[in-house]
């Protein structure tokens, strides 16, 4: 009893340890700068463009259980926005806008855009330095980490993208760039991806590009509101899928080379 008693403190030890690394690595400000898209720490003058994009119907079709009655305004995204700086400076989460230089937009969406939603270039402070965007560039959605459990290694992964760059490439790049970053940089066992039923595209995504399926099927535990609740897809991919396959059929289908 005494020999699994102190196998049992040793084990205990060692995940808190593992933990505590996890936690330590979580920044307070983090950015990716890549030839398609760059993921940028949210802040104040991204408010309007999300506000626009959460209170689109088409956007937001497949997340019915986030949506506001009358869409939402600046100022509930500050709040949002407020409220997810607080967590991940509790080491919770990790949060990036997915924003595109004017440059790399996809020439069929440059007539849908109207001028006034580029914002001009800027210099970005992130922890490890910055990211200057160097042109007008267009928020276009936010992604990153959620539910971080440093003692157990996990998180879960989701994106929200303008509807207008649907199927553009830009959704894989920001997801890619989110798991990576849990996988090598925090050292995460298992990323979890929470869709439903009805998210085909994602589900599809999930299935055909990291090759995982379905994990779980928790009945009636998203609330639309009404009365109403839908069920959630739970998907999860771990550290060692990453690594084996589902990294490199993610950088293929994105064409990157290296």
């Amino acid at each position: 009893m005494a020999d699994q008693s102190q196998a049992l403190s040793a084990g205990l030890i060692e995940r808190q340890r593992v933990g505590q690394n996890t936690e330590d690595l979580v920044p307070k400000r983090h950015g990716v700068s890549d030839a398609l898209i760059m993921l940028l720490p949210p802040e104040e003058d991204h408010d309007l463009a999300m506000a626009r994009i959460f209170s689109d119907p088409v956007a937001m079709g497949n997340l019915e259980f986030k949506m506001l009655p009358n869409g939402y305004t600046a100022k509930d995204i500050a709040a949002r926005r407020l409220d997810r700086d607080e967590r991940q400076v509790k080491k919770e989460q990790v949060n990036y806008t997915v924003i595109v230089k004017k440059s790399l937009v996809p020439e069929h969406v440059v007539s849908l855009i109207d001028n006034d939603e580029y914002l001009p270039p800027k210099r970005v402070l992130i922890d490890s330095g910055h990211i200057d965007v160097d042109e007008p560039y267009l928020v276009v959605g936010c992604c990153g980490l959620l539910n971080m459990d440093a003692f157990n290694r996990s998180a879960s992964v989701g994106i929200i993208l303008d509807s207008r760059f649907w199927r553009t490439g830009i959704s894989s790049a920001a997801l890619y760039y989110s798991l990576k970053f849990g996988f090598d940089d925090l050292k995460l066992h298992r990323i979890g991806i929470e869709t439903t039923e009805k998210n085909a595209g994602m589900r599809g995504w999930t299935e055909n590009v990291l090759g995982i399926h379905v994990e779980s099927i928790r009945k009636e535990s998203l609330y639309l509101g009404n009365g109403k609740f839908i069920d959630s897809w739970d998907y999860a991919i771990f550290d060692y899928q990453w690594h084996g396959r589902a990294e490199a059929r993610l950088r293929s289908k994105l064409r990157m080379v290296g």
